[in-house]
């Protein structure tokens, strides 16, 4: 199978989908770097009964903090809201394209009613493509044009 047709057929749910602590807009920015915490995972899914509506990740606590906001207002107020998504019969070309051009590194998943099922993530794709692809992978040299500078030997 070629590369197109891998990113074309393979399903988002045929991939490791990701579970993340799931928060409600009410709670606070110290709730959630808590739970991302203990979960160890950089990102938190944010709904309202039941439907997804943001995302809050290590940036957005990151930009939070760099402007000396307060860790007790709610998260509604620092996650990304209305984020990308995508569903698990969704293409993997679609998902990689919509973190390419969002410039994400994890999009969530979810199901027909909008409620979350969990994240994929670049490194779970690398991992697939490390799969399926692996003497590709494994094989490519680390410098594009690698040339010694000095002669070896005597």
């Amino acid at each position: 199978m070629d590369l197109r047709e891998i990113l074309t057929t393979t399903r988002i749910g045929q991939l490791a989908i990701k579970s993340v602590p799931i928060l409600s807009p009410q709670d606070s920015v110290h709730f959630a770097a808590a739970q991302m915490r203990s979960h160890s995972h950089g990102s938190a899914l944010v709904c309202d009964n039941d439907r997804l509506v943001g995302v809050f990740t290590e940036r957005d606590l990151l930009r939070w903090l760099a402007d000396g906001r307060s860790l007790d207002d709610a998260i509604a107020e620092a996650m990304t809201a209305n984020p990308q998504t995508v569903t698990s019969g969704d293409a993997l070309m679609s998902a990689i394209g919509y973190l390419d051009q969002g410039g994400y590194r994890r999009i969530p998943v979810v199901n027909a009613d909008g409620a979350p099922i969990g994240i994929i993530d670049v490194k779970t794709i690398v991992h697939f493509f490390v799969e399926h692809f692996p003497s590709a992978i494994y094989n490519q040299s680390p410098q594009s044009k690698q040339t010694t500078s000095d002669r070896e030997g005597a």
